[in-house]
């Protein structure tokens, strides 16, 4: 059975799969960031805030016709969650469909996160892990 987090990552996939951004508040602290794994080019490394998560939807989404993002397992570590997940989608223009697997190692802190970190790949992110604190 998955974690309360691992809950709330899963919905937060679905949230942002769905553009869904007014539900941003829902899911992320004030102060939450999302860090890019630096695959796709032309992204901000960090974005702060809910405002500018809702820039990064519109600048990951810009390029794709249509894209999903399927976890494919998740474990959770103190506070937080790591997650595999597969990526498709077909380019705006191109037609170009292209699966990529990665890893997101996601930090919470009372329901909400506080770090989404993307990595290349589910191994990176479970090295990642030593930065998450130990539950209260």
């Amino acid at each position: 059975m998955p974690s309360e987090n691992a809950t709330r990552l899963l919905e937060t996939y679905h949230a942002f799969v769905g553009g869904e951004l007014e539900r941003i508040p829902e899911f992320f602290d004030p102060d939450g960031f999302y860090r890019t794994s630096g695959v796709f080019p032309g992204m901000q490394e960090r974005y702060v805030g809910h405002d500018a998560i809702a820039e990064f939807w519109h600048a990951a989404n810009e390029p794709w016709e249509w894209f999903e993002i399927e976890p494919l397992r998740t474990t959770t570590e103190g506070d937080c969650v790591v997650a595999e997940v597969q990526f498709k989608g077909r380019g705006a223009g191109s037609g170009v469909e292209v699966t990529i697997e990665a890893g997101h190692l996601v930090r919470f802190r009372d329901g909400l996160i506080v770090e989404f970190a993307a990595f290349a790949s589910w191994e990176q992110a479970l090295a990642a892990v030593d930065r998450c604190p130990a539950p209260a």
